[in-house]
């Protein structure tokens, strides 16, 4: 296979492979398998995915794409036939494995890229809440007081009683 070309802070791109790995090759350690298939020791595995098609029964791997990574129909719908026809195991890179670098791999050739596809990411709306509770707004506390101050004299007569304390506990010893 060719060159790989990804660019630098690829947030959501996903790519599929079709995978020619052994049962005893996928049951190696992921991190070593990941970071060999694409000669990459920076590979985070975390975003890389490795399986068989046979655990997708009943899905498939355009359904996993469509309802489990959030790729849309439309992107898809070109590739369907092309995805549901992959049997054995396959390897999907989330561009979040590559910590925001830009980097060209050079995928083994075991690996075969299948297709390349977006996350589809709905934009964030912010609602209001609809409990009576979570209505109105929030005020900031005014300044805390400064703390209470005791009154001088308080203080004067508190320093004379331990002074005569002091002194009768000294006439006591002598």
């Amino acid at each position: 296979m060719t060159s790989l070309a990804i660019p630098a802070h690829e947030r959501h791109g996903i790519r599929v492979f079709a995978a020619a790995l052994s049962p005893e090759a996928m049951r190696r350690d992921k991190a070593g398998l990941v970071a060999a298939l694409f000669d990459d020791p920076d590979l985070d595995p975390a975003h890389v995915e490795l399986f068989d098609t046979a655990d997708l029964a009943g899905v498939g791997l355009a359904g996993y794409l469509a309802e489990g990574l959030g790729v849309s129909d439309a992107a898809l719908a070109p590739d369907r036939a092309r995805l549901e026809a992959v049997m054995g195991p396959v390897l999907i890179l989330h561009s979040r494995a590559l910590h925001g670098r830009a980097v060209t791999l050079t995928p083994d050739p075991r690996l075969t890229l299948i297709a390349s596809y977006a996350e589809e990411r709905p934009p964030v709306h912010f609602e209001p809440l609809p409990s009576a509770a979570a209505k109105g707004s929030l005020t900031a506390p005014g300044p805390s007081a400064p703390p209470a101050r005791l009154p001088r004299g308080a203080l004067a007569l508190g320093a004379a009683l331990l002074l005569a304390g002091l002194a009768a506990l000294l006439l006591a010893w002598r």
